[in-house]
């Protein structure tokens, strides 16, 4: 029977690391799609939000996975430990409790190896959903690539087949939208799903270890949350700029509450309605502004609002928060 606890080879975790270099790809060669074909630009935004380094979440599993072999090791060490000593080398009470002390301490290492092992499985499957959506978006790509291809033959024919191909092309975009959307939701159900079991596991072990008396795990939960104060507020900084940017890239107005920023008119949420003429399609200035913004980002590798996040240290605290109140 095969070792449920065997590690995913590197070659794995290596493949999974391109996915951050792929979904670069996807939305440059979307950007130039549609430079031909206007009536892709709403999933321009959808490609924006979705670019992830699968490869972080991959080699936090190796992480992960490298704890959990150093507290396997040390629960060995402990069980032979234990077996080396006779009763006759070593009787009396002090051996009772050095025995009891030693298998709580086992205990103790047997719960925190599950844990890393079971939080590694999970961050490697997000890793693959993640990796697996980005392959999809791809092939999307890949059609909206063929609809600029099909855009282009057209226009040999004169203004009349590029204004024709510009709408039909236009149409299908919309409908590669709704596509994108409806696996979008299901991404998002299933990832929502392993931050609840993740969050559901600490919450549970947690409580456990504080109705037997032992509130550490609670004081770390705390000091964390100080120490990376930071980061919260500026991840949801990002957040908010991200799908700013991303609903700009749709056509919507960041200052409407979901209206074509041309028309004034549409569905919170939605891009602009199915094309009846270029005019319909033509990118507004939010979108040619959001592409730029958005380029520069994925090139750069960080928003604007990435820059005022504080440095770190090695430890992991950051620069500037020294001071901050730490647990002896």
């Amino acid at each position: 029977m095969p070792d449920p606890w065997q590690r995913v080879p590197d070659a794995t975790v290596t493949a999974l690391a391109c996915g951050k270099y792929l979904a670069h790809a996807n939305i440059g060669l979307a950007t130039a799609a549609c430079a031909v074909v206007w009536g892709g630009w709403p999933l321009l935004g959808k490609l924006y939000v979705h670019q992830y380094d699968t490869g972080a979440l991959a080699a936090a599993y190796q992480v992960l996975e490298d704890a959990a072999g150093d507290l396997w090791t040390g629960r060995t060490n402990i069980a032979d430990l234990m077996a080396g000593l006779s009763a006759e080398q070593w009787p009396g009470d002090d051996r009772r409790d050095f025995d009891a002390w030693m298998l709580t301490l086992g205990s103790d290492l047997l719960s925190e190896e599950m844990s890393a092992r079971l939080l590694g499985i999970m961050l490697l499957i997000s890793a693959s959903l993640l990796f697996a959506f980005i392959v999809y978006t791809s092939a999307v790509v890949l059609r909206l690539v063929w609809l600029a291809v099909q855009v282009i033959r057209a226009s040999f024919g004169g203004g009349v087949g590029f204004v024709a191909a510009q709408v039909a092309a236009g149409k299908q975009a919309r409908v590669l939208f709704a596509r994108l959307q409806a696996q979008e939701a299901r991404l998002t159900a299933a990832l929502n799903g392993i931050a609840t079991a993740i969050a559901t596991g600490l919450g549970a072990k947690v409580t456990k270890d504080s109705l037997t008396g032992d509130r550490q795990g609670l004081l770390d939960l705390r000091q964390a949350t100080i120490n990376q104060g930071p980061a919260l507020v500026w991840g949801f900084a990002n957040h908010v700029e991200r799908n700013l940017t991303a609903k700009m890239m749709t056509g919507r107005s960041p200052l409407f509450s979901g209206r074509d920023a041309r028309a004034g008119t549409g569905t919170k949420g939605q891009p602009r309605p199915m094309p009846t003429s270029p005019h319909d399609l033509t990118p507004n200035k939010w979108q040619l502004g959001a592409a730029a913004k958005g380029a520069m980002d994925v090139i750069s590798g960080r928003m604007p609002t990435g820059h005022l996040l504080p440095d770190r240290y090695e430890s992991g605290a950051y620069q500037g928060y020294e001071d901050i109140e730490r647990r002896p």
